[in-house]
């Protein structure tokens, strides 16, 4: 299998986070994981973490692996869909601040988001959790085609 270097530079990231993190956190995650990173985790990449995670300029990825460890090993919720529900709520306030900083800019043309009510929780939410559910599919579908294009190789 063949690991790209963004990836190994992620598991880096990811294992620098999880060095700053409580130990009771860390032991939740399996081994097997954590030896995978350590295994696959680029040795030429210089990273250290100085800020909290938020204010640290982390890789997309990092932050994906991070999201999808907190999503199966950290979630004190029962309930996936719920948590998802609740990232993919966080996705949508986060979109609209960027488009509203952006409309400020007068970088783009005027997006209509008023109708979308982040801080209700009634009707959007099925819709939202659909959202989620396809990004996620479409992200394990990416990650399918590379696997299957790297093995053809």
């Amino acid at each position: 299998m063949v690991i790209s270097l963004e990836q190994r530079e992620a598991y880096s990231e990811v294992l620098e986070v999880l060095r700053h993190m409580d130990k009771i956190y860390v032991n939740m995650i399996p081994k097997k994981i954590i030896m995978f990173f350590y295994d696959n985790c680029s040795l030429d990449y210089e990273f250290t973490m100085t800020k909290s995670i938020g204010e640290e300029n982390l890789k997309e990825k990092t932050l994906d692996l991070l999201s999808l460890l907190n999503l199966n090993y950290w979630n004190k919720t029962k309930n996936k869909d719920e948590f998802i529900m609740k990232y993919s709520i966080n996705d949508k306030r986060t979109q609209k601040q960027l488009n509203l900083q952006l409309e400020q800019q007068n970088i783009f043309t005027k997006i209509d988001i008023s109708n979308i009510d982040l801080d209700s929780q009634d009707e959007n939410l099925p819709a939202l959790t659909n959202t989620a559910w396809d990004i996620c599919k479409k992200a394990l579908n990416f990650i399918k085609e590379l696997l299957i294009k790297f093995f053809k190789d």
